[in-house]
């Protein structure tokens, strides 16, 4: 294991075999490349960030990170079927289902069946034991039952994600008990093509600016990425896009996380899209229940108050909207959100939440002041579904 490691030039890992760089940080001012779009990596090759050197502060970009600072990240799975549906009703009690495609899908992945109840902790977690073309057996019976029928022309099927990938980046397992993970964060004039990766044990609890996957003030990104990646078991939020414009974050999988969890920060952010992303067990905090504000008519709650703050004055959440966590945290209407699922938040699936003026890093701006969100042109919201939340669309 390394207590850190700097990469100027270009570190390339060969994919003739299964690799593995255990290492403290990676602050990277060249490139790291795992796999090309064009060429992606086939054999395992795996990142795990320790945290045995506690309290470093990398460049103002913290710690036990993938810290990209004027660099380029190249991580390049060779999966590209995140999640599918089932074909029919999973019973419970059963361990075979059917789903409508399985291709790239293998013996010892591990897949996750959304819930189709009121309930999205309903959602469950199995290993592929076999499989024969569309037809899975699973290691175990599922505990619930699992739709997977088209009622009255409403599709009503269970999403089955994936969450196995090849090229994975996690912290170690000490993580689960510090809730310190990883967190990978682009500065400006950096750069990140991501795709067919996995991210598991990132994110720091209630630590600003530490997320799993993290575009911070890059200003325009056009043709970088995030897609077909697996994001699970994480501390703080999904992906956050900040300050940052004309991304592409597309059809991947989320499950199990803590916070809004495709998170776009301050409002000044326009031209991303978002497209077929599935977004599982979405939590407020890593074990209790939420405590939302209460927007209900006055005398609505126990104690005759119109809106109950305690959840926004809580020291639990990092920033008081979490307590009303969402799925999809959207604070600009020039975006494109095409054909995603929010399926299982414990509070929100879809939060539009447009502030007056952009808020956070660019509060009192002059490009603040002359943004207004709120009177903005709505872009493209198409196709978007939620369910087994516990309120699907907020505005």
């Amino acid at each position: 294991a390394l207590n850190g490691l700097t990469i100027m030039g270009k570190l390339a890992f060969a994919d003739d075999k299964d690799l593995e760089l255990t290492t403290e940080w990676v602050m990277l001012h060249g490139e790291l490349e795992i796999g090309t779009e064009a060429v992606p990596h086939t054999h395992k090759a795996t990142i795990t960030l320790t945290d045995n050197v506690r309290g470093e502060a990398m460049m103002g970009m913290g710690d036990r990170g993938i810290m990209i600072s004027g660099g380029t990240l190249n991580l390049h799975g060779d999966r590209s079927n995140s999640w599918t549906k089932l074909a029919k009703t999973a019973d419970a009690g059963t361990n075979a289902i059917d789903v409508l495609d399985a291709a790239q899908w293998r013996v010892g992945d591990e897949i996750v069946l959304t819930s189709t109840d009121f309930d999205p902790r309903q959602a469950e977690r199995r290993n592929i034991t076999a499989i024969s073309d569309n037809s899975i057996t699973l290691d175990k019976p599922l505990e619930y039952m699992h739709f997977g029928k088209i009622t009255f022309g409403v599709d009503e099927r269970a999403e089955v994600g994936m969450l196995t990938r090849n090229v994975k980046v996690q912290a170690s397992p000490d993580a689960d008990q510090t809730l310190f993970g990883g967190h990978i964060m682009a500065m400006v004039t950096s750069k990140m093509y991501v795709s067919g990766v996995e991210l598991t044990r990132m994110g720091q609890n209630l630590t600003l600016a530490r997320y799993p996957i993290h575009w911070h003030l890059n200003g325009d990104g056009a043709g970088q990425y995030i897609r077909n990646a697996s994001i699970h078991d994480t501390y703080s939020r999904c992906v956050t896009v900040h300050g940052t414009n004309n991304l592409k974050v597309e059809n991947n999988v989320t499950f199990n996380t803590v916070g809004h969890c495709f998170f776009l920060e301050d409002g000044i952010e326009t031209g991303n899209q978002y497209v077929r992303n599935l977004a599982i067990q979405t939590k407020c905090h890593m074990t209790k229940p939420c405590d939302p504000t209460d927007l209900g008519p006055f005398g609505a709650s126990a104690d005759g108050l119109n809106f109950k703050t305690t959840g926004q004055d809580s020291k639990e959440v990092l920033i008081p909207s979490d307590n009303t966590a969402s799925s999809f945290w959207i604070t600009n209407p020039g975006n494109v959100y095409r054909d995603n699922v929010a399926a299982g938040s414990d509070a929100t699936g879809f939060w539009l939440a447009f502030p007056e003026h952009p808020t956070g890093a660019f509060e009192g701006t002059d490009r603040s002041k002359a943004a207004w969100p709120r009177r903005m042109k709505l872009g493209e919201f198409k196709g978007n579904v939620a369910h087994s939340n516990h309120d699907g669309f907020m505005g």
